[in-house]
């Protein structure tokens, strides 16, 4: 079992307040944005009190999370530098909302198709990014099995490997699954440089191109840390067939914090 690491810091440890707030989030992005069905969503991994609005417009989008027998691959970058290149949890997950169990037959699945994907825990033992999508999940899709991958490698080859590994997986086991991408955008730098840099990086995303917007973010050296992730659920959404990417919110830190300068941007995005 793996239990929660950043509660208490990035959310509350509070049961009850963390159920109140994130669906207070929810309901509030449910009366803006359209549900569909949704191959991939990106979601924002800040503290709740910068980003949880924000990821609450992806996680209200995607109509598909209320299916029974949904398993929702949540891939994000890893920040601490541990475990393997691209490391699966095998681990059922806690939080305060409750336990969420680990689809291990798709983990064992997706480990078999990949080139360098690996079971491996010590990745995810510290690690937010994963961890800070799942009350949502809990609330959005409560009877939903989970696979959570964390990238060290964020290629476009490792991308690519994993999104082809997950969808061969996903046919061989026949699951009906929707890959979450955690993901902030630019880092440390005003609302107006930070839309700026961004701007580019999502109409590529809105075009469906997922090597130019790995090749723009090494270009540019942008500061989008799973922009990996992002990639992966792209290719993977492309391989089944999805025809649209679209933007359904961006934020900046500032907006919380009142401050003018350095923050960190935030976006939430569908693809279908």
């Amino acid at each position: 079992m793996r239990f929660p690491s950043v509660a208490g810091s990035f959310y509350t440890s509070s049961a009850s307040q963390l159920r109140a707030e994130v669906k207070g989030y929810l309901e509030e992005a449910a009366r803006a944005v359209a549900a569909k069905e949704r191959l991939a969503i990106v979601c924002p991994h800040a503290g709740y009190m910068y980003s949880g609005a924000t990821a609450a417009y992806s996680f209200a989008s995607a109509s598909n999370l209320s299916l029974p027998n949904l398993t929702a691959i949540i891939i994000g970058p890893n920040h601490t530098g541990a475990g393997t290149p691209i490391s699966i949890s095998r681990d059922d997950w806690k939080t305060h909302l409750g336990e969420l169990r680990c689809d291990t037959e798709l983990v064992d699945a997706i480990v078999a198709e990949s080139k360098i994907a690996r079971r491996d825990e010590t990745a995810h033992a510290q690690e937010h990014s994963c961890e800070v999508q799942l009350p949502f999940l809990q609330l959005a899709a409560p009877s939903a099995r989970i696979v959570c991958i964390c990238m060290a490698w964020q290629d476009e080859k490792s991308a690519q490997d994993l999104a082809k590994a997950i969808f061969a997986a996903a046919k061989k086991t026949k699951r009906s699954i929707i890959v979450i991408a955690s993901s902030d955008f630019t880092h440390y730098e005003s609302a107006e440089s930070a839309r700026k840099k961004d701007e580019g990086a999502i109409s590529l995303l809105e075009k469906m191109d997922a090597v130019s917007f790995e090749s723009l973010v090494d270009a540019r050296d942008l500061s989008i840390c799973g922009h990996g992730p992002i990639a992966c659920a792209l290719f993977y959404s492309k391989l089944a067939g999805a025809k649209k990417c679209e933007l359904l919110k961006y934020t900046h830190s500032s907006q919380v914090t009142g401050e003018a300068g350095e923050g960190v941007a935030y976006a939430a995005l569908a693809i279908s």
